[in-house]
């Protein structure tokens, strides 16, 4: 075990012990491996040193954080771009997309384990790469072409590109929206099919289903009203990671929803807002809890979540590490939520 000041600190490095914060709070595990966003949270809460394992390993994790930072990167400069009406790089966007596209046919369960990074000044562009993210494993898992999962990929991360052009005084309003600021924002979906069809080498399509993200399957949505299958299948696929994906982060308007809340709210939407086999195919696709993923009982446990898919991993089993107070645990023991339904996830650590 060694000590190292975090200036010695590198991606691919495994904890060797808790990191716990002055105040008592844990803010990583023994056991994690070091990825760049953990570095990163290390200085911010200013931690001098940390002990990891004299073992050395590149994390292939790492590999999926890159891109994922990319994309991040790639958007922010294309809608920021936009919004300043300078010219902006396809190219390099259509590459991301495909590197994405690429990792997640491979292996998805890391990148479901990249969403929910959530910085409230960012949140429109880390919000358009995990619609992205859960749109191109649900179109995976319906078995569509590859073709076609690349071209919902890029609808997927441009699906807001038309908020570029919506007032700043309207997009960040902390409260709820005046009837007359809402056909504002409404507008945004035809502003993005305005602004896809002008970036080059992109295919038509693509600002049609921009357009459609607000559509819904029972003829309720905007901007024009279309039901059912007169919804392209991108749409509807990406309406649903939409709105999974706003549910489950903190507004300064609301509190965010926890996974399986925002799962069960969509669901409770089947076959009026959303494509009930599509929804299907989400629920069975995503990992509402991902493996790994540190979460916070409401009997005060910290657990990490074992392998599990679809509404399984709604309630799903885990293996208890240790504890927000109390004595330590010493053999790690697992609690399978289905079974234990006074049980339930009431945060996400890590």
């Amino acid at each position: 075990m060694l000590k190292l000041a975090l200036s010695e600190v590198m991606p691919g490095m495994k904890l060797a012990q808790d990191v716990v914060l002055d105040d008592g709070r844990i803010l990583l595990l023994k056991g994690f491996t070091i990825k760049p966003r953990y570095i990163q949270k290390l200085e911010a809460y200013k931690v001098p040193y940390i002990y990891v394992d004299e073992g050395f390993f590149a994390s292939e994790e790492v590999n999926e954080e890159r891109i994922y930072e990319d994309a991040f990167h790639t958007i922010k400069e294309i809608m920021e771009g936009i919004r300043m009406d300078e010219h902006v790089d396809v190219d390099t966007l259509k590459q991301t997309v495909n590197d994405m596209v690429q990792h997640i046919m491979n292996d998805d369960m890391i990148f479901m384990t990249l969403t929910g990074i959530r910085d409230i000044d960012n949140y429109t562009f880390l919000h358009c790469v995990d619609v992205c993210i859960y749109s191109v494993i649900t179109a995976k898992v319906m078995n569509l072409s590859e073709d076609d999962i690349h071209e919902i990929g890029l609808a997927a991360i441009l699906h807001d590109i038309g908020k570029c052009k919506t007032p700043l005084s309207i997009l960040n309003k902390p409260g709820k929206l005046t009837p007359d600021e809402f056909e504002v924002m409404k507008r945004h979906t035809l502003k993005g099919m305005e602004i896809v069809n002008q970036l080059p080498g992109l295919n038509p399509r693509i600002a049609k289903i921009v357009c459609q993200h607000h559509e819904k399957w029972d003829g309720t949505g905007y901007p024009f009203g279309l039901k059912s299958f007169d919804i392209e299948l991108a749409a509807r696929i990406i309406s649903i990671a939409d709105v999974y994906d706003a549910l489950t982060a903190n507004r300064v308007y609301r509190k965010r929803f926890m996974p399986h809340e925002a799962a069960e709210y969509l669901m409770a939407q089947n076959e009026t807002q959303f494509d009930p086999k599509v929804m299907k195919y989400f629920i069975d696709s995503i990992a509402v809890y991902p493996q790994d993923v540190i979460v916070l009982l409401n009997t005060g446990e910290i657990a990490r979540v074992l392998p599990c898919r679809g509404i399984r991993s709604m309630r799903p089993v885990v293996s208890v590490i240790t504890r927000k107070d109390g004595p330590p645990i010493l053999e790690p023991y697992e609690i399978d939520l289905r079974s234990n339904p006074t049980v339930f996830v009431v945060d996400i650590i890590s």
